[in-house]
């Protein structure tokens, strides 16, 4: 992923997984919302980065969506996906954006990936967050700024990821920047890219490699496990 601005492209499928459904009645307890929407970048005719001669971005992040909803699924989220195959036609990141202002989530996380740095990067919007005067979360606000409202619960959900993946002994980098969809999403939303696995000695691991993957999409469903208690009121958005 290039940042600040990359198009990204995805076909518009959602596919919410109820696993707390399959529970006994007794066991059933009032949860908080804990819908997670996840958006594998790119697909179809956009590639998104080129990671090797023969491995195009949107691969990677199709293949890590399936793994991580896995996970969060197991972990007790009911998750939305924008795609779970490379579909012939793309939708815009305002389509995808929408959709995911319509399903009110808990958390929003865009997947990226990289050939270049190290471990794991999480990316917030560089929107300024609201001022003081900002009292009212439940009026409209403008599309192209509407990720500002939430700045305060993203920067919190990025911090709690990035501490979950240093627990997993895996390197962070925490970033801001300003791309879409992330400055039009209206819940506490992030942006996750991941790099290859480069120790200091010894063999890199690339952004394929299936343990690798299954180990960040595990690190990621222990953080939103903390997490998710925080949660925020959902805001309208005008175009």
């Amino acid at each position: 992923m290039t940042l600040p601005a990359k198009p990204i492209a995805a076909r518009l499928l959602l596919a919410l997984l109820t696993s707390l459904a399959t529970l006994p009645a007794s066991a059933q307890q009032p949860l908080p919302r804990t819908v997670i929407f996840l958006d594998p970048a790119h697909g179809g005719s956009d590639p998104g980065a080129r990671l090797s001669d023969n491995l195009p971005e949107k691969t990677v992040t199709l293949s890590f969506a399936a793994r991580l909803r896995s996970v969060l699924s197991a972990s007790g989220f009911s998750v939305i996906t924008t795609r779970d195959s490379d579909p012939s036609a793309a939708f815009t990141t305002d389509q995808r954006a929408e959709i995911a202002n319509h399903s009110h989530p808990t958390a929003c996380l865009i997947l990226h990936a990289t050939a270049g740095g190290n471990g794991i990067h999480i990316i917030t919007s560089d929107l300024a967050p609201p001022d003081d005067n900002y009292a009212d979360t439940r009026h409209a606000i403008p599309w192209d700024t509407a990720q500002s409202a939430s700045i305060p619960q993203s920067v919190a959900l990025a911090n709690t990821l990035g501490l979950a993946l240093l627990h997993a002994r895996l390197p962070v980098l925490l970033t801001r920047s300003s791309l879409r969809p992330l400055d039009n999403l209206t819940c506490p939303a992030i942006a996750i890219e991941i790099a290859p696995l480069t120790p200091d000695d010894g063999d890199t691991t690339p952004v394929s490699d299936a343990n690798y993957q299954q180990q960040i999409a595990q690190a990621i469903a222990t953080g939103l496990t903390t997490w998710r208690r925080n949660l925020g009121a959902p805001v309208g958005v005008t175009r």
